[in-house]
């Protein structure tokens, strides 16, 4: 048994889970909900909480145990194992602390709110959804760093220069969307939609969730499995 290629393969695992999860937390969230919310940590108040609470564990818990690269001390402060940890902390208390239902565009979580009927760890504490805030705000950024910066290390071959498009493409997908997010929450009065952190949200996760795909050799198994039917 080759006990490196079997690490590798429980590596391209778990990438391809963390990008499968990515994709489909804004698609879940909103179609069992039935409803479109101002962001997505709000569904956490919502019907679809059960989506969001299982994906966002997942999150913390796959990059909790995901090791990447080794660190080269020569040119590197931080590992791939610290980077991934702290991303994984980060979406662990995104759930454990989540942000208030206030300001949902939701009449029902409205209701809720004024009524005080909190599911699980819910609350009305502003500290609280700060710290949820910037719980998300570094997960996203340490989502985007991964990209641009740790999945283009490696040979440089054709195939892997294409590669590193897409990593370098979604990672600024993401600092750009969060970048947006921050400028907003700063001048408060400016926003394009409503929906703006959802909308913002929706795309940052959708592009790691793209570059954790490609990654992961999702592209790859395609090509076999449609080599296999055809």
């Amino acid at each position: 048994m080759d006990i490196n290629k079997d690490i590798l393969y429980s590596y391209y695992r778990i990438r391809k889970i963390i990008g499968l999860l990515g994709l489909l937390l804004p698609i879940l969230v909103f179609a069992f909900h039935g409803e479109l919310l101002s962001s997505i940590s709000h569904y956490y108040y919502s019907k679809s909480a059960v989506f969001f609470i299982a994906i966002l564990f997942a999150f913390g818990l796959f990059l909790i145990s995901y090791k990447g690269y080794e660190k080269d001390n020569d040119t590197e402060i931080l590992s791939d194992n610290l980077i991934t940890n702290i991303g994984g902390i980060a979406a662990l208390l995104i759930v454990l602390l989540p942000t208030t239902c206030i300001g949902s565009n939701s009449a029902e979580l409205t209701n809720m709110c004024q009524s005080q009927n909190y599911p699980l760890f819910g609350h009305d504490n502003a500290i609280i959804r700060i710290i949820h805030l910037l719980s998300a705000g570094v997960f996203l950024f340490i989502m985007g760093y991964m990209s641009i910066f740790r999945f283009t290390k490696g040979k440089l071959t054709d195939e892997k220069k294409i590669k590193n498009i897409i990593y370098q493409i979604c990672g600024i997908a993401v600092w750009i969307s969060i970048g947006i997010l921050a400028v907003e929450s700063i001048l408060q009065n400016f926003h394009f939609t409503e929906y703006d952190v959802f909308i913002f949200e929706t795309v940052s996760v959708v592009a790691f969730g793209i570059a954790w795909l490609v990654k992961g050799e999702a592209i790859k198994d395609l090509i076999d499995l449609k080599n296999k039917i055809f």
